[in-house]
């Protein structure tokens, strides 16, 4: 289990890609993705991935909320299973992820930070997406998001 005290540091410190592959376990990142929307360019920064589930940052100002619902669906057409950091950089984090079954309507889950904030609730659910060496040769897509998706319903 991922010491709390780095998880907090790393995130209070806006540093996803230590906090990703370093504390947990995931694996370097793919490509980063420049996207066209409304007229926009988005930049997106590739933090990590995990047997295709990839984790990408959107630094700036923060998207309301039907803007960063358009970024997300945007973005499965490159990574179906994904994760979107959204942060001003400085003082707020708002974590999306989009929860997916077969034959039901996709449910969007964003849970907001502060560095204010003790982060513990997200802590809680950063741990249950850690991975150890000993779990990589039989990890699939699969097993990352059924973990995904059972962190980010901690409440």
């Amino acid at each position: 289990m991922p010491c709390i005290e780095l998880l907090r540091k790393y995130l209070q410190n806006f540093d996803f890609t230590t906090l990703f592959i370093e504390e947990l376990g995931w694996d370097h990142p793919d490509a980063n993705l420049d996207l066209e929307l409304e007229s926009k360019q988005i930049h997106l920064q590739a933090i990590a991935h995990k047997r295709g589930m990839a984790v990408y940052l959107y630094a700036g100002d923060i998207p309301v909320d039907v803007m960063r619902r358009k970024i997300e669906r945007k973005v499965t057409q490159f990574a179906y299973e994904h994760i979107i950091i959204y942060t001003d950089g400085k003082h707020q984090q708002i974590w999306q992820w989009v929860k997916r079954e077969p034959g039901k309507p996709d449910v969007c889950r964003e849970h907001r930070y502060a560095t204010a904030q003790s982060g513990d609730s997200l802590i809680q659910k950063l741990q249950q997406i850690a991975f150890t060496l000993d779990e990589e040769s039989d990890l699939t897509i699969l097993d990352v998001t059924n973990r995904a998706e059972k962190a980010i319903d901690l409440d």
